[in-house]
């Protein structure tokens, strides 16, 4: 679960430009987040700040130049409490950047990518997948961080103290993880880190967050909202896993279980069944539901399920189509049974949906 590391350098330096990420941007090489941050109001770089001054939140976004990608980073300070950090951005070039231990505990929960932190001489750590990484770096323990060139980064920081963690989320020593409360405890001399698989609920969280289409005063209250969610997400993930197995899948079985959950995404009607679809995927049947169960957090039927009705939804509040026409187009035979899937899952009839309209 720990290391420890002195800068590492990725291997093909030729191509890896050193104007660094976030960090140097704000402040400039070498300095820490809390820098960056501090930093935000004076950074020529910074555009689109916003204030909440009864909230006590700051946020700016910095965009990419054209010559050096495309996207943006998002920043928001939630008082002097909590950093988040939303990227959501594709580099043309490799980027490697120092990161300065700073003393703070990161949650960070990764929806694509391809980046990699030097957590030792010989094997860096590859954030590459969607998962969540709790990290804890102590002051005077540098490493360095590098991104793939064209990789669609799509990411939140959220850092905060480990006093912070204690007070506001771990007020019952007696019920948390053990693995949890390392980070809460004061920093030893080397990295901490833990990395887990996302649950679709965080999933879906820290997409909506990446997602934002709110700006200003309202963005920040938000945001806040959103990261004070993800925090509690990530803080009960460790709790459902205390007594419970750990499982390792190999990057093949990662793509196949990643595979499944896009086919369900896309196929509606009808929907996969389990054998058809461990065998479009290239996998046994108990492997694949024991798989998605454990990476996802949900079984493949209560995935299908809530893509089929989010769809369903949409068709009818948006689109205005009959509940015969919905039911069809997300796998029923009958609108009976549509109509009866469609209040257990969202506590009302199709046709309630039908009769609010969209304001204009």
């Amino acid at each position: 679960m720990s290391s420890t590391n002195r800068k590492t350098e990725p291997k093909d330096e030729s191509r890896v430009r050193n104007d660094g990420l976030f960090r140097a941007i704000l402040a400039g090489p070498g300095h820490t987040l809390a820098d960056a941050f501090a930093n935000l109001e004076q950074a020529p770089q910074v555009e689109r700040m916003a204030r909440h001054l009864k909230r006590g939140l700051l946020g700016a976004r910095v965009t990419l130049p054209p010559d050096e990608g495309e996207g943006y980073w998002d920043f928001t300070r939630i008082r002097d409490d909590i950093y988040v950090v939303v990227a959501n951005f594709a580099y043309k070039d490799p980027r490697v950047e120092l990161v300065p231990g700073d003393g703070l505990v990161q949650f960070n929960f990764k929806i694509s990518g391809d980046m990699s932190l030097a957590v030792s001489r010989t094997e860096p750590l590859r954030w590459n997948r969607p998962s969540l990484l709790v990290w804890a770096q102590p002051t005077g323990v540098d490493i360095s961080e590098w991104t793939a060139p064209s990789a669609r980064e799509r990411f939140i920081i959220i850092s905060i103290r480990p006093e912070f963690l204690a007070e506001h989320f771990l007020t019952s020593s007696v019920d948390v993880p053990e693995q949890l409360q390392a980070f809460a405890a004061p920093m030893p001399e080397k990295i901490n880190f833990c990395q887990r698989p996302l649950s679709a609920q965080t999933f879906d969280v820290a997409t909506r967050l990446i997602n934002s289409q709110f700006s200003g005063p309202l963005g920040l209250v938000y945001t806040e909202a959103l990261a004070l969610e993800l925090l509690c997400c990530a803080v009960g993930s460790f709790a459902s896993l205390t007594g419970a197995p750990s499982e390792e899948y190999t990057d093949r079985e990662l793509r196949c279980l990643h595979a499944a959950r896009n086919t369900l995404i896309r196929q509606l009607a009808p929907a996969p069944t389990i054998t058809k679809l461990a065998r479009s995927v290239g996998m046994a049947k108990s492997t694949l539901t024991q798989g998605f169960k454990a990476v996802f957090g949900e079984t493949i039927f209560e995935f299908s399920l809530r893509c089929r009705m989010r769809h369903a939804l949409t068709l009818m509040r948006d689109q205005s189509w009959s509940v015969a026409k919905v039911s069809e187009a997300v796998g029923y035979s009958h609108p009976t049974s549509f109509t009866t899937a469609f209040r257990r899952h969202f506590g009302m009839r199709p046709i309630d949906v039908r009769r609010v309209k969209p304001r204009e």
